[in-house]
């Protein structure tokens, strides 16, 4: 039984810039634990990020005391304690793991930074001599704190030291289906080098907002899963038995050697031999695991902003539209997670000049099956003064329909005044990126639950939500509301009483914008190849001039609409495209003249 190494990994609940209260936490569940030879907790686990505040002397001054306390909970303990810690060194804050032996502070190991080369570390000075490489008995262990993207560069260069195990200790944000990633990774990193893999992400009580974080363990020896849990809203620990011989049985070496037989590619190419998807921002398979995901971290970003700004009672604008159903049922969960009751939302819908009775209905009967507080309240009288008070002539012009929105940005705010609660705001990503939103109107709420979901991911999230029968006997309504065209109804229906204005008329199919966006983003694609890929990906479907044209369209209104992204509201980065202002960022004034010569110039009847 010497060969089998016991691993405890937890994940403790953090009081953002309090390390005592983090190094009590973490105490207990040393207590709680089963005796490990080596007990691991994530990044920052004794304070969390404190993003700014991380150099503030006081919170490094409590951070040395709360070390020196876990410390001396070690003193009685036969194992390794691994937690996270910022220090300072060289007149800067340092992320580190501490590793802790019997009361003794062995080594510090400091974090990568994102991106950052392995080359010269690890390099902190004027402190414990630092090291990566540990062993308990014949197990030899490296403590890698990274990154969760950047596992597979590292763990790969790492494990040339020989190592049993790479543990991983991280504090990551969240998005969907990052779990899912890194799952896959950490399985076919431990699989490929023949060792075991434990990532440990913190992050349970963590903030909301630039980002969401999810604390989770996953742990895979030579491919084959061990642990692999997320740790809700609670602190959680679980504790596995490694294996040394089936490791050293499996264990592969494998040092590169620089190739002295190179080849350049291939010239210009016909075609594209690869599939090309039309909703990129969905996975091509398992979309209603994923779709789930991101609702619930929709959910719980949502309840975490509410608990840690120590409110319970939430006010949603309610459209009858699919954006505004997403921000509702999002709504419900988190309350129902927080187990108060549905009433505390106050759900209000606000017909003006261009709402259709078929939108007010369905707003109406979704405010009744979702339990919550309903409100009517017409902003006809208020906005029709308001334009008097300005000396409006009433044409239908854009003074005459940004009224009507920010009528009802005030009425939402001043609502959430009144109950004691905030303004969920609605607006999504595709939305924002084409900034097809009123300033300081629809654009503007205290939390954003749909910043960072489009609009076509929203409809099948919606679809698949009511399906599920997380709110009952909404399923038939949310089925008309998706038929629905996306309409800002703020113009007066036609003589037959269908809306003017339908969204994807003005601009262009949502499934197209989307698309743009993603590649734009994620991939950073020059204008030509998002064309290209466009046009392989609805080929029939849609002309290449007409892609060209709204591609075009799209690039044009992405940079000009920057200044209503530059002061969104908060939001949680949850899926692997945002516009953020903690991810993304361009000048409020860039011109957008580049980006569309390289699509004019180009010769696409040669090419």
């Amino acid at each position: 039984m010497n060969s089998i190494i016991r691993l405890g990994a937890a994940v403790n609940k953090v009081v953002l810039a309090n390390p005592l209260e983090c190094a009590e936490e973490i105490k207990n569940l040393l207590l709680d634990m089963p005796p490990s030879d080596v007990a691991v907790f994530p990044a920052l686990s004794l304070c969390g990020t404190c993003g700014s505040l991380a150099g503030n002397k006081a919170v490094l001054e409590q951070c040395d005391v709360a070390l020196g306390v876990l410390a001396e909970a070690s003193r009685r303990m036969d194992s390794y304690v691994i937690a996270g810690v910022y220090i300072y060194d060289l007149g800067k804050p340092v992320s580190v793991m501490a590793v802790l032996y019997r009361g003794e502070l062995v080594a510090y190991v400091p974090a990568l930074e994102s991106g950052a080369s392995l080359t010269g570390y690890p390099c902190i000075e004027d402190t414990v001599p630092v090291n990566t490489v540990f062993a308990c008995g014949d197990m030899r262990f490296c403590v890698l704190s990274c990154e969760l993207s950047d596992i597979a560069v590292h763990a790969a260069e790492i494990a040339k030291t020989g190592c049993d195990l790479i543990i991983i200790p991280a504090y990551s944000p969240m998005y969907a289906g990052k779990m899912r990633e890194v799952k896959m990774a950490v399985e076919s990193l431990s699989s490929s080098l023949g060792c075991a893999v434990a990532v440990i992400n913190g992050g349970v009580g963590g903030t909301s907002s630039p980002y969401v974080y999810d604390g989770f363990i996953a742990v895979y020896e030579c491919g084959g899963e061990l642990a692999c849990a997320n740790a809700g809203y609670e602190s959680f620990s679980c504790t596995v038995d490694l294996d040394l011989d089936i490791i050293r049985a499996c264990k592969k070496m494998r040092v590169s050697e620089p190739s002295s037989h190179k080849i350049l590619p291939a010239g210009a190419k016909r075609g594209l031999l690869r599939h090309v998807g039309q909703i990129p921002f969905l996975p091509e398979k398992d979309v209603g695991i994923y779709l789930l995901e991101l609702f619930s971290l929709q959910v719980r970003s949502l309840a975490a902003r509410m608990e840690n700004i120590g409110i319970s009672r939430l006010v949603v604008g309610v459209s009858g539209g699919l954006d505004s159903t997403a921000a509702l049922l999002v709504s419900a969960a988190a309350m129902d997670t927080l187990g108060l009751p549905r009433e505390n939302i106050t759900g209000i819908t606000m017909p003006g000049f261009g709402t259709s009775l078929r939108t007010l209905e369905n707003a109406m009967l979704l405010l009744e099956k979702t339990g919550v507080t309903k409100r009517e309240i017409s902003i006809k009288p208020s906005v029709l003064q308001h334009l008097e008070d300005i000396g409006h002539t009433g044409k239908k012009d854009t003074v005459y329909e940004n009224a009507q929105a920010r009528e009802r940005a005030q009425i939402l705010l001043d609502v959430a005044n009144q109950v004691g609660g905030i303004v969920v705001g609605t607006g999504d990503l595709s939305e924002a990126a084409l900034g097809f939103t009123t300033f300081a109107g629809d654009h503007i709420a205290n939390y954003n639950v749909n910043a960072n979901v489009t609009k076509t991911v929203l409809r099948a999230l919606v679809k698949h939500v009511a399906e599920s029968g997380t709110v009952p006997g909404i399923s038939e309504i949310v089925s008309d509301i998706l038929e629905t065209p996306v309409s800002p109804e703020l113009l007066p229906p036609d003589e037959s009483g269908k809306t003017r204005q339908k969204t994807e008329d003005i601009l262009a199919p949502y499934e197209l914008l989307d698309f743009f966006l993603y590649y734009f983003i994620r991939y950073n694609f020059k204008p030509v190849k998002i064309y290209f890929y466009a046009s392989v990906a609805f080929s029939g479907k849609y002309e290449p001039s007409y892609i060209k044209e709204k591609l075009r369209m799209f690039l044009q209104r992405f940079c000009a609409a920057q200044f209503k992204r530059s002061c969104s509201p908060d939001g949680a980065v949850i899926t692997d495209v945002s516009l953020s202002n903690a991810d993304f960022y361009i000048p409020s004034d860039m011109d957008s003249s580049v980006l569309l010569k390289e699509l004019d110039d180009y010769d696409f009847e040669r090419k």
